[in-house]
């Protein structure tokens, strides 16, 4: 017995080493939470009583949460006891709140658009600023969302103060809110050459009805020789949306997106799943660097599978997968869990992050190489989606980019309409011009440009330095030379500052659909797409052609 008693202790002996090694292994990540969780809660109970002032308790906690989330992505988000207001949106295709869209720049939130609907029964202008949201000042740096804000249950009002440009330096209005339709299909046309064109602006819950619906009809009225989908501007939106718009183009089963995390309870395969309105129609996607996330599956997609030609710029590159994740006190914590893959296998995300960091990928040109499915073109890591025809729409030249940087034309625009009260879309004279170029030369648009900053500085630094006369006065002859360059390039470049003026007081004025209507007429990449459209031959050769993106 003693013998047996003794080789049981000693058996003993040597399986607890082993067995607490395993369980040490298994428990890592366990215990570093634990001890995370008991280190964060000593900071967190010291601070709250030791600290030499007293400290709110709730406000240490939102900051230490978004000290964490700062390290992570810019996705990442923990929304305290409020719905997420965006993708219930997305969900419903409607929402409660003002019908307008707000830009956000160097601190200030300027109405920079309002729903045509909306506009006979709202107190509100494109242009307005929001100063005050129900006595919250958006001075404060801790105000980075307004939808919070600014939606709710319609019929409820709200309190806004606003500055008025050119009106008033301080205006108080109460604004209902109004059941506000997301309409994700703000404008389609049949062209004179059977060429469809639908512009999709966003993926809600009815994109790809809408969508279908259109084709449908569009199929029973006539011939359709090709069909542009336009998503340039189009910031994504429901993943499912994306899928159902793919559906319509290709074989049922057939895979279009699949999504891979670090748990595998985040991963997930897409395939088509409803009869398609047509699987050999020629088609063209039109992207931009604004088309993203369900943008670029729907444009990967079909570039992965040999069904469409991709024109414009390469996209944004968002292919990062964000779950709401539902914690305790109604908080929501919004996480990125995976990522986008394409058919090909490659993965839409552009960027990566680091620390909190954005860090540009090196260099993909030797990377792994994935091919089409039709005609195994090879394909590159796609770091947002690269198109078979580059068409960039026109640009300014650099010494003009500062008319951009600066929103100059919009805000040039509303001036216009607050000083003279424009209900129509004025002629663009020679009047328009002399004020657009006085307005441009008086708000000191490129005074404010990276150029001018930096010059600024060399001549700040040349003063601290006690730099010679001789070098003082070739600054300033560079400075003048700059000064006339702008001048010149501005006379060059007045065609197309024209067709921008002409285009803001459309959209200020008349709406989205009839700024589409107006704009497409001189649209290069409309031009191409619908050249290639009506020439399978040709069609066919680029996408042979194009064989690296």
């Amino acid at each position: 017995m003693k013998q047996t008693r003794s080789a049981y202790r000693r058996r003993l002996l040597l399986l607890v080493p082993a067995a607490l090694l395993l369980i040490g292994a298994v428990s890592d990540t366990t215990q570093s939470i634990l001890r995370g969780f008991d280190l964060i809660g000593s900071v967190y109970r010291q601070i709250l009583t030791e600290y030499v002032e007293e400290v709110s308790a709730d406000e240490l906690l939102r900051a230490g949460v978004k000290g964490m989330l700062s390290t992570l992505d810019p996705y990442a988000e923990f929304i305290e006891q409020r719905e997420n207001s965006e993708v219930d949106a997305l969900s419903r295709g409607s929402y409660g709140g003002l019908g307008i869209k707000v830009r956000q720049r160097n601190g200030t939130h300027v109405v920079s658009y309002i729903y045509e609907e909306v506009r006979p029964l709202t107190n509100l202008r494109i242009g307005d600023v929001i100063l005050r949201v129900d006595g919250v000042s958006l001075a404060d740096e801790a105000v980075t969302d307004l939808r919070p804000l600014l939606r709710g249950e319609p019929g409820t009002t709200v309190h806004l103060v606003v500055r008025r440009p050119w009106v008033s330096d301080s205006l108080d209005l109460v604004v209902r809110r109004r059941k506000v339709l997301l309409d994700p299909l703000p404008f389609a046309a049949r062209f004179n050459d059977e060429i469809l064109y639908l512009r999709v602006s966003r993926f809600t819950k009815s994109s790809a009805d809408s969508v279908r619906s259109y084709l449908q009809q569009a199929f029973r009225e006539g011939d359709v020789r090709g069909v542009i989908i336009d998503l340039r501007d189009n910031p994504g939106g429901l993943l499912e949306a994306a899928v159902g718009l793919v559906d319509q183009f290709v074989a049922p089963g057939t895979p279009i997106v699949s999504m891979r995390g670090r748990q595998p309870a985040y991963a997930r395969s897409y395939r088509s799943s409803q009869p398609a309105i047509s699987e050999d129609v020629p088609l063209a996607v039109l992207v931009n660097r604004r088309s993203a996330s369900a943008s670029e599956i729907v444009a990967g997609a079909l570039q992965d599978l040999d069904r469409a030609v991709i024109i414009g710029d390469r996209t944004y590159g968002k292919g990062l997968v964000q779950t709401l994740v539902p914690l305790s006190h109604n908080a929501t914590l919004k996480l990125t869990t995976s990522r986008y893959y394409i058919p090909s296998g490659r993965c839409i995300q552009r960027l990566e992050y680091r620390n909190g960091a954005t860090v540009t990928p090196e260099n993909t040109s030797d990377s792994e190489i994935f091919y089409s499915q039709r005609l195994s073109r090879p394909l590159l890591q796609s770091n947002g989606i690269r198109p078979d025809i580059h068409v960039r729409n026109d640009t300014l030249p650099a010494a003009l980019r500062c008319i951009d940087e600066q929103d100059a034309i919009f805000h040039f625009v509303v001036q216009q309409i607050n000083r003279h009260g424009h209900t129509a879309v004025p002629e663009i004279s020679e009047a328009v011009k002399r004020s657009f170029r006085e307005f441009y030369d008086s708000a000191s648009i490129c005074s404010e440009s990276a150029l001018a900053a930096e010059l600024n500085r060399l001549e700040k630094h040349a003063h601290q330095y006690g730099l010679p006369a001789e070098a003082m006065r070739s600054i300033d002859e560079f400075r003048g030379a700059f000064r006339r360059s702008i001048a010149a390039e501005f006379t060059r470049s007045w065609d197309l500052l024209h067709r921008m003026l002409r285009q803001e007081f459309i959209y200020q004025l008349s709406g989205e659909r009839a700024g589409i209507q107006d704009a497409i007429a001189d649209d290069d990449a409309i031009r191409t797409a619908r050249t290639l459209l009506t020439d399978p031959e040709a069609l066919e050769n680029v996408l042979l052609e194009s064989t690296s993106h």
